[in-house]
């Protein structure tokens, strides 16, 4: 069967929107030996948005992609591939195949009403591939990750003090749900998808900028989108496995959620104490770690770690994106009042790619994986190590790991795992390898 699959991955690093689109293109396509693709993946770091813009990123690649290709992306942090650790730039995947058809989704709004835009996709992916026969069904979603939010009078910032619960709640809604500016929601959708689509292998990870949470963006055809979940439905003879690892460990620094937005994604209280205060407490950190400047990149060292479900013994981790007022706004909801400190260093970083890749037995044909940005924020150079384990997996065979937020997979056999900080594939192969 490999002698009917072909696939490819472009790269391109010009500066400007409409070069760097065709030349990922060409490169892409160049790979094929002639195949039109059955799809085609682009992922793109965000400064285009001031060199071109994205429309035109994506015109340049529609110079060149034959018409009607089934494409969808997004804005990525950064990525790797067959060819190195990129911070700037835009990648393309694309595969063309006897035994594969395909259909592309899109919902819009998802920060509004996530369960409506996961419907919206879920209904152009089971239309587009009813009549295909293959019965092995994958599904990568692409969904418009978590922004700052707007807070008047405060503005778009991380963490904002002096704010009484009520009156934070009340700010926080107007952004969110006027404003589509808060929350990703992306585990929502990914909860309703599953629903609808339950017999799919799923890979899922959330859009972003450069790290200032501004803005992000998804592609879909010729169509540059936000607040959007775009997605790609294949069905085919080929063989594919999901898998999440993160490999954080628990710290003995236990806690008790107590108070909690509706949601559960904002927690006021911790151990019946102002969440903020208390959680410093614990940390026995001081209180000027709370500023811009340091309390990201500290925290991601210390997660919170929440059950993974009701149920579960496994604590997955969850990153504090924002502090206003004295409580702590997170990116996945919290479901389950046990709460624990994580934590991570270098080696388990890279222990997590490990014990995912080993995993798959078989050669793989190709593969996408999708990194929590925070991965790459604190590996520092060990990134190349990281793309060392990688490569040796894959060897020549086309791959891409995209860093994104909200990242999630979803099968059967293991059910959805949606957490951050997390390492999560997709890996295609021949049936008889």
């Amino acid at each position: 069967m490999g002698d009917e699959l072909k696939a490819g991955v472009g790269l391109s690093r010009k500066w400007g929107a409409r070069e760097a689109g065709r030349e990922v293109a060409l490169k892409t396509l160049e790979k094929l030996n002639g195949e039109n693709p059955k799809f085609f993946l682009l992922f793109s770091t965000i400064h285009y948005e001031k060199h071109g813009g994205f429309q035109e990123l994506l015109n340049g690649v529609w110079d060149v992609l034959p018409e009607a290709t089934p494409l969808i992306g997004g804005t990525v942090t950064g990525f790797m591939n067959n060819y190195g650790c990129y911070s700037r730039g835009v990648t393309a995947l694309a595969v063309s195949s006897t035994y594969m058809d395909v259909a592309v989704g899109v919902g819009r709004g998802t920060k509004r009403d996530p369960r409506k835009a996961a419907q919206q996709c879920a209904e152009m992916i089971k239309k587009g591939l009813k009549n295909s026969d293959y019965k092995n069904k994958f599904l990568l979603n692409l969904i418009s990750a978590s922004v700052i939010p707007d807070i008047p009078p405060f503005g778009r910032k991380k963490i904002i003090k002096g704010l009484s619960v009520k009156t934070m709640m009340r700010l926080f809604n107007v952004s969110q749900r006027v404003l589509q500016k808060g929350a990703g929601r992306e585990d929502e959708v990914m909860e309703e998808l599953v629903k609808l689509l339950r017999d799919y292998c799923m890979l899922g990870g959330g859009t972003l900028d450069d790290g200032k949470g501004l803005i992000n963006f998804q592609f879909y055809d010729k169509n540059v989108l936000t607040n959007s979940i775009v997605s790609l439905g294949i069905k085919t003879q080929l063989k594919f496995d999901v898998l999440t690892t993160h490999s954080m460990k628990k710290t003995d620094i236990g806690f008790r959620i107590t108070k909690t937005s509706k949601d559960g994604r904002i927690i006021h209280e911790i151990n019946g104490k102002p969440a903020a205060s208390e959680l410093l407490r614990l940390l026995d950190w001081p209180e000027d770690f709370l500023n811009d400047d340091t309390w990201f990149k500290t925290t991601y060292y210390f997660p919170l770690g929440f059950r993974v479900s009701k149920n579960s013994n496994e604590f997955g981790p969850r990153v504090i994106a924002g502090v206003f007022g004295d409580s702590l706004v997170t990116t996945i909801r919290s479901k389950d009042s046990e709460g624990t400190i994580l934590t991570i260093d270098g080696e388990r970083l890279l222990q997590t790619i490990d014990n995912n890749l080993k995993t798959f037995s078989n050669k793989p044909l190709f593969g996408l994986i999708a990194s929590c940005t925070t991965r790459l924020e604190t590996m520092g150079s060990k990134v190349y190590d990281a793309r060392d384990r990688i490569l040796t997996f894959f060897g020549d065979h086309p791959f891409i790991v995209i860093y994104v937020g909200g990242e999630s997979t979803y099968s059967s056999k293991r059910g959805l795992s949606f957490v951050n900080m997390s390492f999560n594939t997709v890996v295609f192969w021949n049936d008889d390898s």
